[in-house]
């Protein structure tokens, strides 16, 4: 008894927010727990829906055999690397919608949204052109083999369409985050998810009236689903939400201080997504390197890893919506309480994970593919997937403050010495030097992981980001 009414303390709001460091009255454990999960899951399920629908595409194409899996991963490096730029301006507009919407300032709200989504359209075109002319030099540079080059342009070609449509999505869902309507942008990419794994079925197989199409058809059928949540998105940000509303109040014109903002906050997370993805890149192009065998495990480890991180995203975005809000309504204290509320959900989170990756690892590993090289590795790499959830959930905690709070710059930094440096070098010494193969390529990830936790924990703990002006 005298266990469970310790762990009962620790969750508590007034443990967590102790007496000294009260600006004003606090919520009930319940509500704040209750608030922070009902912004958090709708991002984590829209994540994870995104992911495992990721995972339903390598199913079917992983029943076309070793080279159809890895023409279909090869392209997931240079995909993460065409979002960069809407990932970057996403994280501003979030923290400073979020920062608006605690002000009490809409019409500045919506004018933010505006701006942000005009400037991302005039971006992608350019963006957007050039990577369809030059996929084929991409798909090299990614490491792509002679063998699955045809399939992965065919793949491919049908991704970088869709991109233009999940770019709008991102940032319109980015605002909407903001204000705490997580929901809609939940509800928008479960629709269109289902059409895609619909689509999916019709198009790598032949069924019904549509052509057979193989590994080009679960591109097309990405591409459909990420248009039709680009037209419920769209939809939702026409109509009133909260004050929400891009066809009402706001202005289209770029106003000098939002792209002070933009450039200031987006800079940093542009930054932090370059050194990302430029690691993310060397990393999967030595992984390459092994041999297709080794490649498709990678990325069917990679996917589950992945459909957790979801889960993940999800706490940040709660967390970085909460500090936007918070720090806005000049409660330091409750910003930083939900960042601690999110540590304590994520742990729960991470070690249900841990178990489930640890007990079921071969018949995950069998729903991806039937070659048996590929799910023998899965099954071995899975236990340090099942203990990587643990760092990565609290750095994404963290850093989903951070972010909220404007402190983009601290992250950037951490960012490039961790995954675009450390990354690299350790992952080819474990790789090449040591003889490890993709284990060593794991290895990496993890130490990746828990440096990125702990340096992202110095700085919440620090309350530096409690500061910061936007």
């Amino acid at each position: 008894m005298e266990l469970v009414k310790k762990i009962r303390e620790f969750f508590s709001i007034e443990y967590i927010v102790p007496e000294g460091k009260r600006l004003g009255e606090l919520p009930k454990s319940r509500a704040i727990y209750g608030d922070y999960i009902r912004m958090a899951w709708p991002s984590a399920m829209q994540g994870f829906l995104m992911d495992l629908m990721m995972a339903i595409d390598l199913a079917m194409v992983g029943t076309l055999g070793a080279k159809a899996l890895a023409s279909v991963g090869i392209m997931g490096q240079p995909k993460m690397v065409l979002f960069i730029l809407a990932r970057a301006l996403a994280v501003p507009i979030t923290a400073m919608v979020a920062r608006r919407k605690g002000e009490n300032r809409i019409e500045d709200m919506n004018s933010i949204l505006k701006q942000g989504l005009l400037l991302t359209v005039i971006a992608y075109i350019p963006i957007l052109m050039m990577a369809m002319i030059y996929l084929k030099e991409i798909l090299i540079l990614a490491g792509s083999k002679t063998s699955i080059l045809a399939g992965a342009m065919g793949y491919g070609s049908y991704i970088i369409i869709g991109i233009g449509f999940a770019v709008i999505s991102q940032i319109i869902g980015a605002a909407l985050i903001g204000i705490g309507e997580t929901k809609v942008v939940f509800k928008a990419n479960v629709i269109g998810n289902l059409v895609n794994v619909f689509m999916n079925m019709c198009l790598i197989f032949g069924l019904f009236i549509f052509p057979k199409m193989g590994v080009a058809g679960a591109g097309l059928a990405t591409m459909l689903g990420n248009l039709v949540t680009m037209i419920l998105i769209l939809r939702e940000a026409c109509k009133s939400s909260q004050g929400l509303n891009i066809l009402k109040i706001g202005s289209w014109k770029f106003h000098s201080e939002n792209l002070f903002l933009f450039a200031k906050l987006g800079g940093s997370s542009f930054g932090e997504q370059i050194f990302e993805r430029t690691g993310m890149f060397i990393y999967t192009r030595m992984v390459a390197k092994i041999g297709v065998v080794a490649l498709a495990t990678h990325y069917v480890c990679m996917n589950l890893c992945d459909i957790f991180y979801s889960f993940d995203l999800g706490l940040g975005y709660a967390g970085a919506s909460f500090t936007g809000q918070y720090l806005g309504k000049k409660r330091k204290d409750l910003a930083e309480a939900y960042g601690k509320v999110g540590m304590r959900v994520g742990f729960i989170l991470a070690a249900i994970a841990c178990l489930l990756y640890l007990i079921f690892r071969y018949q995950l590993a069998d729903i991806y593919t039937d070659d048996e090289r590929v799910i023998g590795m899965v099954a071995k790499l899975s236990i340090i997937v099942a203990i990587a959830a643990f760092p990565q959930t609290f750095q994404l905690v963290f850093s989903g403050v951070l972010k909220g709070a404007g402190d983009n710059f601290y992250v950037m930094v951490y960012s490039l010495g961790i995954i675009a440096i450390f990354r690299p070098i350790l992952t080819y010494v474990l790789c090449f030097t040591f003889n490890m193969g993709v284990l060593g390529a794991w290895i990496a990830l993890l130490c990746d992981q828990s440096l990125r936790m702990t340096f992202s924990g110095i700085r919440f703990f620090s309350g530096k980001w409690k500061n910061i002006k936007i």
